[in-house]
């Protein structure tokens, strides 16, 4: 696994930084944008972002770790495990919902989950949306045990489209919340 971003540095990570942001927006309106418009997005030259990615299968690569550790990061700052269930599973919600629609782009770009030990890696770091979910569920689940952490990000994916469209963030949690609860997982 690749080492986290640091949070400060000199220009060069904070060069390589910009392309990582920059990719995301990119990538997240249009899966299949050129290098030079995320170059042009990031404010580099061409032949900058080629010297920190010198192909673009290796800036895939770099942008799926790093939304990884945002999502991560997301996770622990949500506080899973603090307070009752519903509110830690709302505020995991909102932190998920945040990344914005990179997400779904990550974990349905084919050549991304065609790399056997990068998809290994991506499909870590969810276990605590998991044991949220569990401790919101007092009488068990239906489907299979994967079922809510399945259903879990198909919402958040569904959360991304329709806060597209305009829907109002609040709104959007709200219905994944209630979809959540009332639709997938019993609660209280």
């Amino acid at each position: 696994m690749a080492a986290p971003l640091s949070t400060e540095g000199g220009p060069r990570t904070r060069t390589r930084r910009a392309i990582l942001e920059a990719a995301m927006v990119v990538l997240a309106e249009n899966g299949t944008a050129s290098l030079a418009d995320i170059a042009s997005a990031a404010e580099v030259g061409r032949s900058t972002l080629h010297r920190y990615f010198p192909e673009r299968s290796e800036l895939l690569k770099a942008v799926a770790l790093h939304v990884h550790e945002l999502s991560n990061a997301a996770i622990a700052h949500a506080e899973p495990d603090c307070g009752p269930a519903i509110e830690a599973l709302r505020r995991v919600v909102e932190s998920q919902l945040d990344l914005g629609p990179i997400v779904p782009f990550v974990y349905a770009e084919p050549s991304l989950q065609a790399d056997k030990e990068l998809a290994a890696i991506l499909d870590t770091g969810d276990e605590a949306i998991v044991a949220v979910l569990d401790r919101v569920a007092t009488q068990g689940t239906a489907g299979p045990p994967c079922w809510p952490r399945l259903v879990f990000w198909a919402l958040l994916n569904a959360g991304y489209e329709a806060a597209n469209m305009g829907t109002p963030r609040v709104q959007v949690v709200d219905a994944i919340m209630a979809s959540l609860t009332r639709g997938t997982i019993t609660s209280d």
